[in-house]
């Protein structure tokens, strides 16, 4: 998994932000089913921000979260294969503890954690956001695995899907998307097929899942700063994907670069999951998946 810019990701904080605004259901539906059931005492949670990057995802995590368990201590895990985001990330949330370690080791390291006497009596809750296209299956399986063996939820918020909206459109916006898809599939990793593949795991071993959207709503020229960066690395991802779309692609950023200061829309399509292994799915089998060997060797700081 290759870290993104930390300057892109401070530039789409305020987007992703408002974004997740239409995801506050499914994070009060989260809250409530950590609540449900026995009260754990003390009432503790274990939150593991998974692909965090520099922090932004935790960060709002955290502000919502303690919102709603103003009684609950809430303990973060910053957790990134990129050592160099997670130092900014440390900065950003100075009361999380970082782990630089790759997705694969999820199923080991939640287990550990939960073992040691600070979070032995704590509830897991897996987080992350605009991360699962990345991802591959063996990922979603750590996931799936980390969720099940410790009765844990997960809130993964902004998964891409397929198709955007332009307004107004262009001749070239479907081909330039498709292959921008096909980029995002490369080294076996799912792309916007990702969220439906999670909760068709999730579903697989006998826990719930439960969808809803989170679009992108974006327009110059209010946005135009972030839309010349989103649309310039967006093509340049199609063009690297299928080079003989060069021609094409400047034409279609010309036109595109005209109407970042008249008017240009756009809609980019997200979905959030959440996964409760507590609450399992009716009539689904409980299976343990033990489809990863974790690494070893995993770095902690």
């Amino acid at each position: 998994m290759t870290a993104a810019e930390p300057d892109w990701l401070d530039l789409r904080r305020p987007v992703d932000d408002a974004a997740r605004q239409e995801s506050l259901h499914l994070l009060d539906d989260a809250v409530a089913r950590l609540s449900n059931g026995t009260e754990p005492n003390p009432k503790t949670l274990l939150a593991i921000d998974i692909g965090a990057g520099t922090g932004n995802s935790a960060l709002w995590f955290d502000a919502a979260l303690r919102a709603r368990l103003p009684d609950w201590e809430l303990n973060w895990i910053l957790l990134d294969s990129d050592q160099a985001s997670l130092d900014l990330a440390a900065t950003a949330l100075p009361h999380a503890r970082t782990i630089c370690a790759p997705i694969s080791a999820l199923p080991t390291l939640s287990t550990e954690l939960l073992a040691a006497s600070e979070f032995r009596e704590s509830k897991l809750l897996l987080t992350c956001s605009a991360l699962l296209d990345v991802l591959t299956e063996a990922d979603l399986t750590a996931v799936v695995r980390s969720l099940d063996d410790h009765d844990g939820i997960g809130l993964f918020l902004l998964s891409i899907v397929d198709g955007w909206e332009l307004d107004p459109d262009h001749p070239s916006d479907a081909v330039i998307d498709a292959a921008f898809t096909a980029h995002q599939h490369r080294d076996g990793r799912l792309g916007h097929h990702a969220p439906e593949r999670l909760m068709d795991l999730a579903r697989r071993h006998g826990l719930t899942a439960v969808e809803g959207p989170s679009p992108w709503r974006l327009a110059a020229p209010a946005d135009r700063t972030f839309l010349n960066r989103f649309l310039s690395e967006r093509l340049d991802a199609a063009v690297d994907e299928h080079p003989a779309l060069s021609a094409v692609a400047q034409d279609w950023w010309t036109q595109r670069q005209e109407q970042l200061g008249s008017g240009l829309s756009v809609r980019v399509n997200h979905l959030d999951v959440l996964i409760d292994a507590v609450g399992r799915a009716c009539g689904g089998e409980t299976p343990t998946v033990r489809a990863i060997t974790p690494p070893t060797g995993t770095k902690a700081t």
